[in-house]
């Protein structure tokens, strides 16, 4: 008579190969934010990554698609609300990633601002406006805030009652910028990112622009294998040492 109840023995990997997420942390108020930290697969006691802070769009949830980022290397955080203080809200939530840094395994030094629709004005802005009191609510001498880098994706560049991006620019040397719009984009239109685009290159800026063939706003097009490479490639670009 065969035995109904066998118990199967398997002997499966027990190292750590799965991100840590973080949800609900409040980095000011009621404002919250989604933290997502690779697994440490490198070997090292204790392993501290660059951070991409990500300012989402209303129309789509993009946790699926930034969970990528962490298999090649890098911690991303979500922003959870925006539409009140984008730019404030941004420079909290960086401030508290230096903070809690050692905490959530971060490298403080290695930001990366990145933004999808209203979320790239937030991401853009932060990056213009560095040095401006008038965006943050911190004290920007106590704990200035240094992104390396800045990614935008269907960038709606310009937001009613909020401070206009030319505006906002300074004079410090702008760190390098990387667009994506897609060209069928019929939310925010394509011209936004054409002009931030011009507008950049105008200051001299290290700045690449990508349109992408036939694509509406918020497809998954924005995160396919080889896109997530160019993300990735211009990343690890600009947090070499010395950049």
């Amino acid at each position: 008579m065969q035995e109904t109840d066998q118990i199967h023995e398997l002997k499966e990997p027990l190292e750590q190969h799965l991100p840590h997420i973080w949800q609900d942390l409040v980095y000011h108020n009621d404002a919250k934010l989604t933290l997502c930290v690779p697994a440490n697969l490198s070997g090292q006691k204790q392993p501290h990554y660059p951070v991409i802070l990500f300012a989402p769009d209303s129309y789509t949830n993009r946790l699926s698609a930034l969970l990528q980022f962490t298999h090649k290397g890098y911690a991303v955080a979500i922003l959870n609300v925006l539409e009140k203080d984008p730019l404030k809200n941004f420079n909290s939530a960086a401030r508290f990633l230096m903070l809690h840094a050692w905490q959530y395994q971060l490298d403080p030094h290695r930001i990366i601002a990145m933004g999808e629709g209203l979320g790239a004005y937030a991401a853009a802005g932060a990056i213009l406006g560095v040095g401006k009191q008038t965006i943050n609510r911190e004290d920007i001498h106590t704990l200035p805030v240094h992104f390396r880098s800045c990614i935008t994706i269907s960038g709606k560049f310009t937001l009613a009652g909020q401070p206009q991006l030319t505006d906002l620019l300074g004079k410090r040397r702008l760190p390098p910028f990387l667009l994506f719009h897609g060209e069928s984009d019929k939310l925010v239109s394509f011209q936004e990112s054409r002009a931030f685009f011009g507008f950049l290159n105008d200051q001299a800026a290290d700045v690449v622009f990508y349109k992408i063939k036939d694509c509406p706003h918020g497809s998954d097009a924005f995160f396919t294998p080889y896109v997530l490479d160019l993300y990735a490639n211009f990343i690890a670009k600009t947090i070499q040492k010395g950049k």
